[in-house]
């Protein structure tokens, strides 16, 4: 079972705090390294709901990030200038780390007071957000 020490307890706060402050910014290509490409494609459909709700045109591309690398890099254009006009603000307050399996941790957190998870899984030494890490095995 892995241990979470020190070092990896500091990493993982570091790129979970780099998501938030990507999000502020409108950083997309950063989430991108920070997660598995299956994740970030599940946040970049989540991200572009709302919008995709209101137009069809980007509805449309949307649905195609996964098949069509143009499709994808349009999405995340407008989701970049999205994301950044609107300036929200995390606060993060990390409140626990937990063992889910083998090179597996959740972390505990709370985003502007409200209780969230993220999952992280390690493969060749570093540690990526990815949501099938939530899953017990």
């Amino acid at each position: 079972m892995l241990e979470i020490d020190k070092n990896i307890q500091e990493a993982l706060a570091q790129s979970l705090q780099l998501y938030y402050t990507s999000l502020e910014n409108g950083n997309l290509q950063m989430i991108c390294t920070l997660m598995t490409e299956e994740s970030y494609l599940i946040t970049v459909n989540t991200l572009g709901f709302k919008r995709a709700f209101k137009d069809e045109n980007f509805k449309k591309l949307l649905s195609e990030i996964q098949t069509n690398e143009n499709s994808l890099k349009k999405v995340e254009t407008t989701l970049c200038n999205d994301l950044s006009n609107e300036s929200r603000k995390y606060h993060i307050a990390i409140n626990s780390f937990e063992v889910n399996g083998p090179s597996r941790v959740t972390i505990h957190y709370k985003e502007n007071s409200y209780p969230k998870k993220i999952y992280y899984a390690t493969s060749d030494t570093r540690w990526k957000i990815d949501y099938k890490a939530g899953r017990k095995i």
